[in-house]
């Protein structure tokens, strides 16, 4: 493969470009042994992090070197974002404080990263993409791994006992839509001034695509088959004069597609038969009861929503009354987020926050209609699968790669017309900003090697690979020290129980429940169940199991605990 050419160079021409290839293809693939989840609950979530944190600190330091700061074109529509989600923070209340505080962090780091990009006029792009369309190879690549259950790399990259393709991300879906966010990029690049004379470059690209396709319809995914279609069907009916050009390229991609497709058509057979029994039954997918219920729990606080944090016991006490009105319809055991992030913001932000992302996304809308410019159609196009995915899923709490990758695409789109507005900052001011990330910049990666060790610890310690010593980082860590604690306060009840020390387990009960009032989970239950039917308090037992109903009406761990009181 060519290195260079004079007019459109591969490897990255600044620093922000290594930053952001850094971001893209390095950062994920770290992995260590966890115990599954979603945010800094995976390993490869914080060195991601820890790449993002550089890009983001980059661009200020250059920012201050300039006179000038370049916004898009639609800025003030994308910032009602967190405009709303800040008032709706504000208005509705917080009621778990670290919850609130990572949330506005996640959103406004993501919001820098945004605009921070604007500030380098990076006009190839392409090159950027070729960079996403190499960390989809290399994603692929692990799935195969673990589709084939090859003897390689066992420690580097998550097992999978079931030879399931779920990457680094460990979760099927998320590895999907990442998959076919690489596949239609790399469609979109075959066709782009970029592999002109690159014929090597070509063949890698169809090489991704062939294998990511592959990959994704192996995983089985309903939302990485639909939004897949639904993408290259935008590139195809948007992206016309180059298709003619390339029509030999195009019918080459098209082919490789339906034989990928077909080599993995026992994956397709398992989407097509999920979609089946979706059709057949009212409620047979979880997801059409979530929705549901979460719609309940809006309109009872429609404006200001209940609260940053408070979706698991509002949600809770809304799938309680669902249930009895609906016996047959099937519920998750226990969920953190309603599986559609504009539901997760209707619950909490209410009206305040919905209308803050609405506006947003209607700007990014008026933004395309108004250019007249069918290349900013591809743009949506290459946004359309995370984009489908956080209307069924969480991919954005699950890996923040999808999160970094989203905004890049949204800035490809919106890097075609920009406004540029001077601004002249004193040589104090200047220094001030430099000496303030030369503070945080350090902070924040201790924090997050910290949060590493934390993660570890946990890990480690419910693995019985060692003692309540590997808590430690953990209890001093704000984002795990829940976590931490509630594994501890388990611990202790089983070693209270086992000393047969009621006085002990008595103390235990009393934290746990101040944890349920906190942040309920259905394992709280079990241990308040557990420690009163040790000091035979069989009513306080009962109570405490239906309390746990009352929030997670399809537990099954806590229907077989309450079978014992109905005796």
């Amino acid at each position: 493969m060519s290195r260079h050419l004079s007019k459109y160079p591969l490897l990255p021409q600044q620093p922000i470009e290594w930053l952001l290839a850094l971001t893209f293809i390095i950062s994920p693939l770290f992995y260590s042994e966890n115990l599954g989840g979603a945010g800094f609950d995976l390993p490869f979530n914080i060195t991601v992090w820890i790449a993002a944190t550089l890009v983001i600190a980059y661009s200020v330091w250059y920012l201050c070197a300039q006179e000038k700061l370049i916004l898009p074109a639609n800025y003030k529509g994308l910032l009602a974002l967190p405009i709303g989600i800040l008032l709706a923070a504000a208005l509705a209340g917080v009621h778990d404080s670290i919850t609130w505080l990572f949330r506005i962090v996640y959103v406004m780091a993501g919001v820098i990263f945004l605009f921070g990009l604007f500030q380098f006029r990076l006009k190839n792009t392409d090159r950027i993409l070729l960079l996403i369309a190499i960390a989809t190879l290399l994603q692929s690549f692990i799935g195969i791994i673990q589709l084939f259950q090859f003897p390689v790399l066992q420690h580097r990259i998550p097992g999978s006992e079931q030879a399931i393709a779920s990457g680094i991300f460990q979760q099927v879906n998320v590895m999907a839509s990442f998959l076919v966010t690489g596949i239609l990029i790399s469609f979109y690049l075959c066709l782009r001034p970029i592999v002109h004379k690159r014929f090597s470059l070509k063949v890698f690209l169809l090489i991704t695509i062939t294998v990511a396709t592959y990959v994704m319809v192996a995983t089985g995914s309903r939302i990485g088959l639909l939004s897949g279609t639904t993408g290259l069907l935008m590139l195809l009916s948007f992206y016309r004069n180059p298709i003619r050009k390339n029509w030999k390229t195009v019918v080459a991609v098209l082919l490789m597609i339906v034989v990928a497709s077909w080599l993995a058509k026992e994956g397709l057979h398992k989407t097509l038969d999920k979609s089946y029994r979706v059709v057949e039954a009212q409620y047979s997918d979880q997801r059409l009861s979530i929705y549901r219920i979460s719609l309940n729990t809006i309109a009872e606080e429609p404006i200001f929503g209940h609260g940053i944090g408070r979706f698991v016991e509002k949600w809770g006490e809304a799938s309680a009354s669902f249930a009895r009105d609906n016996p047959n319809a099937e519920l998750p055991q226990y969920i953190t987020h309603p599986h559609n992030e504009l539901f997760l913001w209707g619950i909490e932000g209410g009206a305040v926050a919905l209308l803050g992302i609405i506006i947003a996304l209607l700007s990014v809308t008026i933004f395309i209609v108004r250019a007249k410019y069918n290349r900013l159609w591809i743009y949506l196009a290459l946004l359309v699968p995370i984009s489908m995915h956080t209307l069924v899923e969480l991919p954005f709490y699950t890996s923040s790669l999808h999160w970094f990758v989203w905004l890049f695409l949204l800035f490809a789109l919106l890097n075609h017309h920009c406004l540029e507005k001077r601004v002249v900052l004193s040589s104090k001011m200047r220094l001030t900003i430099k000496l303030a990330l030369c503070l945080f910049v350090p902070l924040i990666f201790l924090f997050l090697f910290h949060s590493y060790q934390s993660q570890k610890g946990i890990n480690d310690f419910a693995r019985k690979k060692s003692s309540d010593v590997a808590l430690e980082d953990g209890l001093g860590n704000p984002y795990f020290k829940v976590k931490a604690e509630r594994l501890l306060i388990n611990a202790y009840l089983i070693n209270a129980i086992e000393k047969d020390d009621d006085e002990s387990v008595l103390q235990v009960l009393n934290l746990l429940n101040k944890h349920v009032d906190m942040r309920p989970e259905p394992q709280l239950f079990e241990a308040l169940a557990n420690g009163y039917e040790f000091l035979n308090l069989n009513n306080e037992r009962c109570l405490s199991i239906k309390h746990g109903l009352n929030m997670f009406p399809a537990n099954r761990r806590l229907l077989d605990l309450y079978k014992k009181c109905e005796v």
